[in-house]
């Protein structure tokens, strides 16, 4: 309900100690004048603290799920049948997937004896509590068997599709923490943990095996005491539509390292351990920031078109001029050769993020792509009329800017390319001796070498194509020497003896790790 309160004279309101005010809303204050916040040690601002839970009329009794428990129901375990593929029976499939999500150290012995349990419908089944000293912030965690989850988010599942949407992948990845503890505590003794995020990559494995992107499906069952002491029943349902596959497949795609994730929870005997929660975060990425500054100081206005221009080729489309991103192409065909998603991560347009593409190029072979690249973008973006002017919203010639941006704002991450002390490129790096883990890492710090180098570039570039716009006659070939030799002499510019040195290889710090 609402609270409205219109008082003509004046409210004092005096608290001896601390006032607290809490809302899973907006908090709206508004004045006829002004109005005054002091304070005898500072006010601050900032993201919300853990809001105590809001009264409510319910509560969550119970929540249990049978997802990856076996394999005798809709949703299946991904390779454990392999009839489709193969002519014969083999475990070799599922024991290489296994392996691959958990950690080459996880012996066959152990991946085995899980199968074994799965196809039998003798898994040992995880306990599923509630823990209502969760925030706002924190889907659930594992421990000791056990899987805890926030009553909140579980009550908003009920009528909230893109909640349970969310639901579902704090179950799932704590089911893979579940399994992982299995394989190496159960089933084998070796204990440990791999450094990736097993959960991540156990629930992107389940989703792109049973094609969930593209149905509805229900996942859990939870009972519910009303008001009145009875027990209600409802299983959560992901619908297809609602979040749509594009915003499903950007949650699959992009997500923080888990070093952040760790925190200390009280069990309910009292004792204090550290978890690995499931944290729901808001979105945000490296190049959005770069390019919104470089946006405001070029004095031009950070739209939707520029946003999905410097993440395009991340997320590439198969037309290169839809002017979108396609979240769930890239999901998709990441791994199939010949698409753009492909190409651009791992195959030859990898120069598209300033890395050394497949085949054999030198240093400055790779200098003369960038830059052809760089002017094709650029003059799409310049040919490309607007009715309103290039400030508006709609203005799609940013888009092909945007492009350009990234592949600039890539060329100063440490895992992309090796610079020398006069910021003299060195080496253009290959993704494929990378750890994909690692390679992130530089890109994860908005304060990291490079980035203010990233931001003078793309103020630089930004500025230009603002200057090009508000010509009466835009001619490209005005206008694009002065950008190849920008990138040429500033950007692009190799160390001595450098040019002519094959493209590739990793530093150290980077580096993929060898297979056993």
């Amino acid at each position: 309900m609402s609270r409205i309160r219109i008082v003509g004279g004046t409210i004092t309101k005096t608290t001896g100690g601390d006032h607290n005010i809490y809302s899973e809303g907006n908090i709206v204050y508004n004045s006829g004048r002004s109005v005054s916040l002091t304070s005898d040690v500072g006010i601050s601002y900032g993201e919300p603290k853990d809001i105590p839970p809001l009264k409510t009329k319910e509560k969550v009794v119970s929540i249990s799920s049978e997802l990856y428990m076996h394999n005798n129901q809709e949703l299946k375990i991904p390779y454990l049948d392999v009839s489709s593929i193969l002519k014969f029976k083999s475990s070799k499939p599922f024991i290489a997937g296994i392996r691959l999500i958990f950690g080459r150290d996880i012996k066959h012995t152990a991946a085995k004896k899980l199968m074994k349990d799965l196809i039998n419908n003798t898994l040992p089944r995880p306990k599923f509590e509630i823990d209502d000293t969760l925030s706002f912030s924190q889907g659930g965690y594992y421990y000791d068997g056990v899987i805890s989850l926030n009553p909140k988010l579980i009550q908003d599942s009920e009528k909230d599709s893109n909640k349970a949407w969310l639901l579902f992948r704090v179950i799932m990845e704590e089911i893979g923490h579940y399994i992982d503890d299995l394989l190496r505590n159960t089933y084998d003794n070796i204990g440990g943990d791999d450094p990736k995020d097993e959960g991540v990559l156990f629930t992107a494995d389940f989703i792109k095996f049973n094609q969930l992107l593209l149905k509805d499906f229900e996942f859990a069952k939870v009972k519910i005491q009303c008001e009145n002491g009875s027990i209600r029943e409802f299983s959560p349902k992901v619908l297809y539509g609602k979040p749509n596959r594009e915003e499903k497949a950007k949650d699959l795609l992009f997500v923080a390292s888990k070093d952040d994730d760790h925190g200390i929870v009280t069990l309910k005997s009292g004792k204090k351990v550290e978890v690995e929660f499931f944290k729901i975060r808001g979105a945000g990425a490296i190049h959005e920031s770069i390019t919104k500054r470089a946006a405001t100081a070029a004095g031009l206005k950070y739209d939707s078109r520029l946003d999905e221009g410097c993440a395009w080729p991340d997320v590439p489309c198969e037309d290169e001029n839809s002017i979108e991103t396609c979240y769930y192409n890239t999901w998709s065909n990441e791994h199939k050769k010949g698409t753009k998603a492909y190409e651009s991560h791992h195959g030859t347009k990898q120069y598209w993020h300033s890395m050394a593409p497949t085949g054999n190029h030198t240093n400055q072979q790779i200098v003369d792509l960038i830059v052809i690249q760089a002017k094709e973008w650029f003059k799409k973006g310049l040919e490309i009329k607007v009715n309103d002017g290039f400030f508006n919203k709609g203005d799609d010639g940013l888009f092909h800017v945007g492009k350009l941006l990234h592949m600039v704002q890539d060329s100063y991450s440490l895992s992309h390319v090796y610079r020398d002390s006069s910021n003299r490129i060195i080496q253009f790096q290959g993704y494929e001796d990378q750890d994909a883990d690692k390679h992130g890492k530089p890109d994860e710090d908005d304060g990291a070498k490079g980035v203010q180098d990233a931001f003078v570039a793309s103020t630089w570039i930004l500025s230009s194509y603002k200057q090009a716009k508000s010509h009466t006659d835009v001619r490209p070939e005005v206008f694009l020497p002065v950008l190849e030799k920008y990138l040429r002499t500033e950007v692009y510019v190799l160390a001595p003896n450098r040019g002519g040195v094959k493209a590739g290889g990793s530093l150290d710090a980077y580096k993929k790790e060898i297979k056993k």
